[in-house]
């Protein structure tokens, strides 16, 4: 007899998404001391929220950006460090909760290997351009919204299959 697989996919609302792409990696010139530039690095804000992911190398994410993370980039764009780019519905928003997250994600990848000390990651999770990271009680996804349909649907798909323990 095989374990359910007790997880649960969510969309997150829609919200206003920011990316900064820096002109030139590392980051030189300027304050970088309150950005999370170790690969794969972050910041939470008090209640944990990841406010700033950083996915690739001169490469940031900012989910719902707060007026502070949102100065710093402006204040990095004004010193010719980077470009801040709008990116609101390029990427849908998804949690993966319940002890059996990691379970679905096995399907395609080794999760905890890939975030061992790391915030976030770039990958493909079933095939779709994807940013994790953890949070207490799953994941965090951020799926390039062209392909969330077909994440939601392989994804769910594999769920059954979990669930019916083939």
């Amino acid at each position: 007899m095989h374990a359910t697989v007790a997880c649960h996919i969510d969309r997150q609302p829609q919200q206003r998404t920011l990316e900064f792409a820096a002109f030139r990696w590392p980051l030189s010139g300027f304050d970088t001391a309150a950005w999370p530039c170790a690969p794969g690095g972050g910041w939470r804000d008090a209640d944990g929220r990841l406010c700033m992911l950083q996915f690739a190398p001169g490469r940031w994410l900012l989910p719902a950006p707060s007026a502070t993370s949102e100065a710093l980039l402006d204040a990095a764009a004004r010193a010719g460090q980077g470009a801040k780019i709008d990116v609101s519905g390029k990427w849908e928003h998804l949690t993966i909760a319940g002890p059996g997250a990691a379970r679905l994600l096995a399907c395609a990848i080794e999760i905890e290997s890939v975030l061992e000390r790391r915030e976030c990651a770039a990958l493909r999770l079933f095939d779709c351009p994807a940013i994790v990271a953890r949070r207490d009680d799953g994941y965090e996804l951020w799926v390039q919204s062209s392909y969330a349909g077909d994440f939601l649907g392989t994804a769910g798909r594999c769920l059954i299959a979990l669930r019916r323990g083939s």
